[in-house]
């Protein structure tokens, strides 16, 4: 009886910390990345906007540009294969050939909160839309 106590508050803890194939975890942050990147390489804006979160859409939409025509102005990288992926709880990074994002889960599913972001050595990234 206490092996299967144990093991269980071992799994709990596995699935809170790390995911561990749960609901929200790696698999769902690669697939909400490889979106982006789709969107990204089909230059598609509208598609790229809606898999922002609500903050990054809205910073991105600055001045009388809309979301979409800030984004569509920008160079971001698309294509390639989901590398690296870090999660911790509710938030998420992704590292996809130059592409670094980073993610955050929502009551709607992982979102983009930051992306086109490029390491700055001991400072934080520096990203063409971020929220």
């Amino acid at each position: 009886m206490r092996r299967s106590a144990c093991a269980v508050a071992v799994a709990a803890v596995c699935a809170l910390v790390a995911g561990c194939g749960a609901p929200g975890g790696e698999d769902d942050v690669a697939a909400a990345a490889r979106q982006w990147l789709a969107a990204a390489e089909a230059d598609d804006a509208a598609r790229l906007c809606q898999l922002l979160t609500p903050a990054a859409a809205q910073s991105a939409a600055t001045g009388e540009e809309t979301c979409e025509q800030a984004v569509g102005d920008l160079d971001l990288p698309g294509g390639g294969s989901v590398g690296r992926v870090e999660l911790w709880s509710d938030e998420a990074q992704v590292r996809a050939g130059t592409e670094t994002l980073f993610l955050v889960r929502l009551s709607d599913g992982w979102r983009v909160n930051a992306a086109g972001c490029t390491p700055q050595d001991d400072r934080p990234y520096d990203c063409d839309v971020e929220g």
